[in-house]
């Protein structure tokens, strides 16, 4: 990017712009090298102008929600790497449809909803991203998802236009959608939720969050699970099953309390965490014939 790229975009947004900013900051692994630009966006026109203005220089776009079921390699991310905040992460209810904005933070929404007596959403609990990364990798349990709720999505497409996406043109699946075939960002999401009592849909998000908490590493930094369960199996049992639990490369290490996820034990880099996640693969298919496909995205260039 260039210094009057830089100048350019600077004036497009009213919170001034993160430049060579690492990422290791901003993913919940803890890896991740310099973005040529974080750029975070409080208005709807704000985050136009940015589009438009990438979409004229040919600057590649990536959308940052938390951070989390994401990989960024050592040699950082070119281009624009951009966060919505402000007006983009409102919630609006109205009965059991909701209108919420795609920034905002799935576990706000989750506590915000059930407060109002409006459920569904519990099977999102513990999932630490946004709104519109849930919907892109429709997020969830291995048995419900986030998709389920979708009424209709409206998206910013890559010219800077704005397209309302009905339930019948969606399609969700196990963790995928078809919303990065259809637009750039999300912008915001209708849903229907159930009407229940706050206490009993609370109770259903303590109960799963207990769970998390006995069988995943929720306090150490990592990505979430890193493999897909494969059709009939869990890649977690695979994984455990071919001995991985505790294999370490460099600070990058197979959790000991679930073989899906790679914790960072403290100065891990992503060249650590993807021969780790590699191996894992190999291993996986040399004992079971299974090829695991990847959850997280892994974006970047290498060191």
């Amino acid at each position: 990017m260039t210094e009057t790229e830089r100048k350019i975009l600077t004036k497009l947004v009213t919170e001034p712009p993160k430049f060579n900013e690492p990422m290791r900051h901003h993913t919940t692994l803890r890896v991740g090298g310099p973005a040529d630009a974080l750029v975070t966006v409080h208005t709807l026109d704000e985050l136009r102008k940015v589009v438009q203005f990438a979409c004229e220089k040919d600057l590649p776009i990536l959308v940052l929600g938390e951070g989390s079921n994401l990989i960024v390699r050592d040699g950082g991310i070119r281009g624009i790497v951009l966060r919505l905040s402000g007006e983009l992460t409102k919630i609006n209810f109205d009965t059991r449809e909701i209108e919420v904005g795609g920034g905002t933070y799935l576990p706000h929404l989750i506590v915000k909803a059930a407060q109002r007596g409006l459920g569904g959403l519990e099977c999102c609990t513990g999932v630490p991203g946004t709104v519109g990364g849930a919907l892109i990798s429709n997020a969830g349990t291995a048995e419900e998802f986030i998709g389920d709720k979708v009424k209709r999505v409206t998206l910013l497409t890559r010219d800077g236009e704005l397209k309302v996406v009905e339930r019948d043109e969606l399609k969700f699946g196990y963790r995928h959608s078809n919303l990065r075939d259809l637009g750039l960002v999300v912008v915001s999401v209708v849903m229907n939720l159930n009407h229940d009592e706050p206490k009993a849909i609370m109770e259903r998000i303590h109960r799963r969050w207990r769970y998390r908490w006995e069988t995943q590493p929720v306090n150490m930094p990592c990505a979430g699970c890193i493999f897909k369960n494969p059709p009939g199996e869990r890649a977690g049992r695979l994984l455990d099953a071919a001995g991985l639990k505790g294999v370490r490369i460099g600070d990058a290490q197979v959790s000991p309390i679930h073989a899906n996820f790679i914790v960072n034990m403290g100065n891990a880099t992503a060249k650590d965490v993807l021969a780790l996640a590699d191996l894992m693969k190999r291993t996986v298919l040399e004992k079971f014939g299974v090829n695991l496909e990847y959850e997280v995205q892994i974006v970047g260039e290498d060191g």
